[in-house]
């Protein structure tokens, strides 16, 4: 069974849906945040559950801050997501980083060409 976890880091909870391969729900969990868990505690739960499943974890996680996954080893500093034997981890944006996208390009706009720059 090739199993997903979708984790929300915040200051305040940690929620987790689990789902195996056909998109049906198999575990939900509200915990308590994560700058109270034990630094191993997320870790420790994935490799249980890719345990439980015989199979390892894809995992989809979405922190309020990089040093929320950084803190329970999920990602490195450089926003890459963990890789280990039991699960692999890709770093879903956060709802701001959606929203922002990659700007308004309005800075840009404004810029003007220097003489003799016919652009």
């Amino acid at each position: 069974m090739r199993a997903t976890v979708r984790i929300r880091l915040t200051t305040s909870a940690t929620r987790m849906l689990m789902t195996d391969r056909y998109g049906r729900e198999v575990l939900k969990a509200q915990l308590p945040a994560a700058t109270a868990a034990h630094r191993l505690a997320t870790r420790t739960l994935l490799e249980g559950l890719s345990l439980f499943c015989d199979a390892r974890v894809r995992v989809v996680l979405s922190a309020e801050s990089e040093e929320l996954s950084c803190a329970q080893g999920l990602s490195d500093g450089f926003g890459f997501g963990a890789d280990t034997l039991h699960y692999e981890v890709d770093i879903a944006p956060s709802a701001s980083e959606r929203r922002r996208g990659v700007g308004s390009f309005g800075d840009v706009r404004r810029l003007r060409a220097v003489d003799g720059d016919k652009a």
